[in-house]
């Protein structure tokens, strides 16, 4: 039987400690792809037919649906199956056959009319697209007769962690007062990637601090920077950098 699914600077004062923060490069670690991922949401029944395929269905009549996900910017020399269409309508005795149309049918995504198999034929980038439109319909393979009425249903782009994040409005210049005390904010560094933070820890960006130790520290989940030690002089350089965080 099938399954249902589902973070100010301070006064300024006399004397003050110049603060000059420079941005190196950014520490990205992007992971392997991970299998795509084919899921659905009610009313839409999803049974597994096997580990790498999984048949969406209705429990009483015809069939409907709502979406599906694929793996952007996969790579290699096959197709990537995406999902299957299928009808209760359908015996297995391929005298049902399936139609694709809409947003990139045919050019993108491409359908086994007899099998109902929906395979992505080329590179995706969430970034360029985020989701597709598709019409479905089974029609008998002798006359296309409608079986059903067109089924309209989305194939979402699931994001990888293919962007590095890079730092905003940069250089920043803080000042910070000499007799300060400890854990006195200096300033806060922002940094941002195109990822999608749905998926994953693709955007969940750490920060750290590659020089300007032990006179300051940063806070790995804000950003905020803050006087760790005593300091007498005049200026120093704090270099952040930000990576993504791994699971």
């Amino acid at each position: 039987m099938p399954e249902r699914l589902t973070e100010t600077l301070m006064d300024l004062w006399t004397p003050l400690i110049i603060l000059w923060i420079t941005l190196p490069s950014c520490v990205y670690t992007a992971p392997m792809n991970q299998a795509h991922v084919l899921t659905t949401g009610s009313p839409l029944e999803l049974s597994r037919q096997s580990e790498d395929m999984r048949i969406l269905s209705r429990s009483k009549r015809g069939w409907v649906w709502n979406q599906m996900f694929v793996l952007e910017e996969f790579s290699g020399p096959e197709p990537i199956l995406v999902g299957r269409l299928h009808t209760d309508l359908d015996p297995g005795s391929k005298k049902i056959k399936y139609i694709l149309s809409g947003d990139g049918a045919g050019t993108i995504f491409q359908i086994n009319d007899i099998t109902g198999d929906i395979h992505a034929i080329k590179r995706l980038d969430r970034e360029e697209k985020a989701e597709y439109t598709l019409t479905a319909q089974a029609v008998d393979f002798e006359t296309n007769k409608p079986l059903e009425p067109p089924s309209e249903f989305i194939i979402k782009v699931q994001d990888i962690n293919d962007n590095a994040p890079e730092f905003l409005n940069g250089p920043y210049h803080a000042t910070v007062p000499e007799m300060s005390i400890l854990g006195t904010s200096v300033t806060n560094v922002t940094a941002t990637d195109a990822d999608d933070p749905v998926y994953g820890n693709s955007a969940k960006l750490v920060y750290s601090i590659l020089e300007g130790q032990p006179y300051f520290s940063i806070e790995p989940e804000t950003g905020t920077a803050r006087k760790k030690s005593s300091v007498s002089f005049r200026s120093s350089n704090l270099k952040p950098a930000v990576r993504k965080q791994l699971q």
